[in-house]
């Protein structure tokens, strides 16, 4: 259980993530949803608060107005490292380095960012199975894997990685 200072912190990360999306979010998907199932997953297995705080917020820096320095002055450097960590350079237009860059980036900034990016990453996975072009599914199930890998020796029995072993492997069978 958490305590109730982290209890506070959690909450006015999710009414930060609520305000920034109502003023300025530019993605059509669920942003607030998926950030509070994202979090949430994390803070079912009671992973330090700084991480559920920075898995609210990671989508912030791609899909709002929102920028660092506005996160690191509300939720201090270290979520703001995460939230960074997690967020796609959008100056590189090919999809596939971007994800490797991002993942990479994650790796580097510790096991916090990669729990973040595990959540995201298992959180998204379950709109894999909608992707019709067999192609397609098959960069998803790619990237995937690529992450997997990266991140294996890192949180090898961490409950949240064995839960995208498990989800990989239903993927894998469905493909």
């Amino acid at each position: 259980m958490r305590s109730y200072e982290d209890s506070q912190r959690i909450e006015k990360a999710i009414k930060y993530l609520a305000l920034q999306v109502d003023r300025s979010g530019n993605n059509p998907k669920p942003v607030i949803f998926h950030s509070v199932r994202v979090a949430l997953s994390l803070d079912r297995y009671e992973y330090p608060t700084e991480v559920v705080v920075a898995a609210l917020l990671h989508d912030l820096l791609e899909d709002t107005k929102t920028n660092l320095e506005d996160i690191e002055k509300e939720f201090g450097q270290e979520v703001a490292a995460l939230v960074r960590a997690n967020s796609f350079d959008k100056s590189i237009t090919d999809k596939k380095q971007r994800y490797i860059e991002a993942f990479d980036r994650c790796l580097k900034a510790g096991k916090g960012a990669l729990l973040i990016k595990t959540a995201d990453i298992l959180d998204n996975a379950d709109y894999y199975s909608l992707v019709k072009d067999q192609e397609a599914y098959k960069g998803l199930i790619d990237k995937l894997e690529y992450f997997m890998n990266l991140a294996k020796k890192s949180l090898e029995g961490e409950p949240i990685f064995s839960d995208l072993q498990n989800k990989h492997k239903i993927l894998v069978i469905k493909g």
